[in-house]
């Protein structure tokens, strides 16, 4: 079973505190962000943490066990920085970091050297998975800041706009005409560009990966739709079709309004901003 060592670390940071209001303020997050960043360790473990009351919180009997535990693990974790200790930012705090899988390849080895360089005992979890899926885990408090496309303006949601996409439809041969497209049908930007295409092909072959995407297209199987930074991020020198339907997609950094108010959360937003700009 997966255990998150951002929720890990909120535990940590929770267990001296008589209120969780109290550990929100100490770690610069929300109460309901921490209190489904335990909930969750809690459900991942199969055992109750902490005893809730009024009064406030207290470990239960598993909740001791557990930060024996939680305490080794974290200074196992510590000990793999091999930095020579000058720069410290992080200490113990994780930030989980979401985003598609095609904009994490062009987008976090920028973000993760940018990190490296300033801030050397830098703490990243990432999370992969579609924009949308993404924006609900930073709106939920399990990802604390994310790079979308498009996402949906909400109250409690901060969204920056760093960059922009594209997304066309490709062929291996421009001159050519093909009988079949090849596209991921859970985007909304596939069913965009299908529903202005009045004479589309008929035969659809749906694929969930835009480096896939691009070589099925470049072997001349049929016209891909794809965004133009996958394309070149893929290396493969497709023919974009200008005349034909396409999608103008937003970058954005999302988090939530209490994200950014420390050190290691300002240099992540910063090299996120670096990292879409660069490519």
């Amino acid at each position: 079973m997966k255990y998150r060592l951002n929720d890990i670390s909120n535990f940590l940071a929770t267990y001296p505190c008589k209120t969780i209001n109290q550990a929100a303020n100490k770690l610069e997050i929300s109460q309901p962000a921490l209190s489904e960043s335990l909930k969750r360790l809690e459900k991942d473990l199969g055992q109750i943490l902490f005893y809730r009351s009024r009064s406030g919180i207290e470990l239960t009997p598993s909740g001791q066990v557990f930060l024996k535990k939680a305490q080794t693990l974290m200074e196992a974790y510590n000990g793999l920085d091999i930095s020579d200790g000058s720069v410290k930012n992080f200490g113990s705090r994780v930030i989980t970091i979401g985003c598609h899988t095609t904009v994490a390849q062009y987008s976090m080895p920028s973000t993760l050297s940018f990190l490296k360089a300033n801030a050397p005992d830098y703490k990243i979890e990432l999370v992969n998975d579609l924009s949308r899926k993404i924006q609900e885990g930073v709106q939920k408090g399990q990802i604390d800041i994310a790079l979308v496309s498009n996402p949906v303006e909400v109250p409690d949601i901060v969204i920056i706009k760093v960059g922009q996409d594209i997304v066309k439809l490709w062929s291996a041969d421009k001159a050519k005409k093909y009988d079949t497209i090849i596209c991921d049908l859970e985007l909304f930007q596939a069913h965009s560009i299908l529903k202005h295409w009045k004479e589309k092909p008929n035969k659809v072959i749906t694929v969930q990966n835009f480096g896939l995407i691009s070589r099925i297209v470049n072997a001349g199987i049929g016209y891909g739709i794809i965004p133009e930074r996958a394309v070149r991020l893929s290396g493969m020198k497709l023919h974009a079709h200008e005349e034909l339907p396409f999608h103008n997609d937003s970058i954005c950094i999302i988090h939530r309004p209490e994200f950014g108010k420390n050190t290691p959360e300002r240099l992540v937003i910063e090299a996120l901003k670096q990292s879409v700009a660069k490519f």
